[in-house]
């Protein structure tokens, strides 16, 4: 079956009240007047059932666990409904992310692909390879209390895996873990992704026969992405993202030449593979939200224009 879910997703947890106990029991009685039969400790700690792996140290009474497979087969529920999925070729991946604290699923409908061949003269393509955007519908959960339950869509560039960031780039649905109703995503959820979609392939069309100058990329670059909006009156650009920035849109003016298109490119390239110490998947959802900033920015606007 196309939207399968991996085994690694079908686990459940509990939440596990956490207890003072010897001289924190006493120590917290004296400072608050009480007896020590007294202390209720309103905080809990989520653990796997499977492997006993601790998730979550301290949530809230009123923290909801969801699993991560109950949020992928009501997705699942809405893009049968939608789609054929016998017919058409649909491949999912998800991510267990942290032992379980972190979740993310991707579903990729390939028969729905904008095909980017059309504009293969004026140096506008990589010689040899097929380039199509296909649409993305991206779930994100967590355990640990970190990440809401948020469905989202976005695009892929096949060719190079870069996530297509939209202006309006945000998420569908968002749920936090400590409200009482469940996520809800509906066919028209779906429908309006379908059509946002379609929508951008007409913009990166126009993107790549907007011609601009170097000295506009760089100056685009540090007003937004290498932007590190210090208070203090320097420049505060971030040497470390201009260089990555300006390696990247060099690597795509090659086969894009001076346009827009291989700025966007640069751009979600920079996003979707991120070099950091860091948990690449934290790095990576920020940078895409930083990239949906810098495109209303009027900076990009103007370039755009």
């Amino acid at each position: 079956m196309s939207l399968a879910i991996s085994e690694d997703v079908k686990f459940d947890c509990e939440k596990k009240q956490l207890r003072y106990t010897g001289e924190e029991i006493v120590k917290y009685a004296e400072e608050r007047t009480l007896q020590p039969t007294d202390i209720d400790v309103n905080r809990y700690a989520i653990v796997r059932k499977d492997n006993g792996k601790l998730l979550a140290e301290a949530v809230s009474g009123d923290y909801t666990i969801r699993p991560y497979y109950e949020l992928a087969e009501k997705v699942n529920k809405v893009v049968e409904e939608c789609v054929d999925i016998d017919k058409y070729k649909i491949t999912t991946k998800d991510q267990v992310l942290d032992g379980g604290k972190k979740y993310r699923r991707d579903i990729n409908f390939w028969d729905d692909s904008i095909d980017m061949n059309n504009f293969k003269s004026n140096g506008m393509h990589i010689q040899g390879a097929e380039e199509r955007i296909i649409p993305q519908l991206r779930i994100y959960s967590s355990l640990d209390s970190r990440w809401g339950q948020q469905i989202m869509w976005s695009s892929v560039y096949v060719l190079c895996l870069n996530g297509m960031v939209r202006p309006d780039w945000n998420f569908v649905v968002y749920n936090k873990h400590n409200k009482k109703e469940d996520i809800t995503f509906a066919i028209s959820d779906f429908k309006s992704g379908v059509q946002a979609h379609q929508e951008l392939g007409e913009e990166l069309f126009k993107y790549m026969q907007k011609r601009i100058s170097s000295v506009d990329v760089k100056h685009l670059f540090k007003k937004t992405l290498a932007n590190r909006y210090t208070k203090l009156d320097i420049d505060d650009t971030s040497e470390n993202v201009m260089r990555d920035l300006n390696e990247e849109y060099t690597r795509y003016n090659a086969s894009y030449g001076n346009t827009l298109f291989a700025v966007y490119q640069a751009a979600t390239h920079w996003s979707s593979h991120p070099v950091t110490r860091g948990a690449l998947h934290n790095v990576s959802r920020k940078r895409e939200k930083e990239v949906a900033k810098m495109m209303n920015s009027p900076e990009w606007l103007g370039l755009a224009a």
